[in-house]
């Protein structure tokens, strides 16, 4: 091959060099990637731990005739009011010394006075009724004399629920002597422990009312906490 032919052949060669070389450049430039969706991005990322749902808001109780407001988180619980003569009825036949579930009948004729007057009362029950262990109950009695809690269980116990006990020994190992305060009041309070569910009674003098609670574990004290006098 003859010098003038073969620098013709290499300048011909870095010619298809440089057209390829352009063209693979300019095609590869104007190929577009997307960059990745802000969906592929989560889709990529830890899921963050699940929130737990919050706690269920309070149930609140309130009772202006009785003057009693508290709130309860327990589920599948109602409140109830209550009465001697439902208690009479829930109580039949397990009266002291007769078969007659008269409760007031009853306290007259084996104590030989007539038990305080009853205002009113409420119970907070579960879905079975279980007043046994139900963890609060509260029964206002009037108190028009404005007697102290001592001398009022000198006088009636806990009635409707534990009384017509005599003798020091057994009446003294029952005697409200543990003090807490409340919604500001003094009260005073025992825990009866041969009774189903253990329950603590706590008495509160308050506006010529004597209110007497019966509480069933922690629940109840929890309840009790939160408790409050409207008046």
């Amino acid at each position: 091959m003859q010098k003038g032919t073969a620098a013709l052949f290499i300048v011909v060669i870095i010619l298809l060099i440089v057209v390829l070389g352009s063209a693979l450049f300019f095609g590869l430039s104007k190929i577009k990637i997307d960059p990745p969706s802000e969906e592929k991005i989560l889709a990529n990322l830890p899921l963050p731990a699940p929130k737990l749902n919050p706690s269920s808001s309070p149930q609140i109780y309130q009772n202006q005739k009785l003057g009693i407001k508290f709130e309860y988180f327990l589920k599948d619980y109602l409140v109830r009011e209550d009465s001697e003569e439902d208690f009479n009825k829930r109580s039949a036949g397990a009266a002291r010394n007769t078969s007659s579930g008269d409760y007031r009948k009853n306290f007259k004729g084996y104590v030989g006075y007539e038990p305080p007057g009853f205002l009113g009362g409420v119970v907070l029950l579960d879905k079975n009724n279980s007043y046994d262990i139900s963890p609060l109950t509260v029964w206002i009695f009037g108190n028009p004399d404005n007697w102290t809690i001592d001398k009022w269980f000198g006088s009636f116990w806990y009635y409707p629920f534990v009384w017509g006990v005599f003798d020091w020994t057994s009446k003294g190992h029952i005697t409200p002597d543990t003090e807490a305060t409340i919604s500001g009041q003094l009260a005073k309070s025992k825990i009866v422990s041969y009774q189903p569910g253990k329950p603590k009674f706590v008495y509160v003098a308050k506006g010529q009312k004597m209110y007497l609670f019966r509480i069933v574990g922690e629940d109840g004290d929890k309840i009790l906490t939160n408790f409050k006098f409207l008046d």
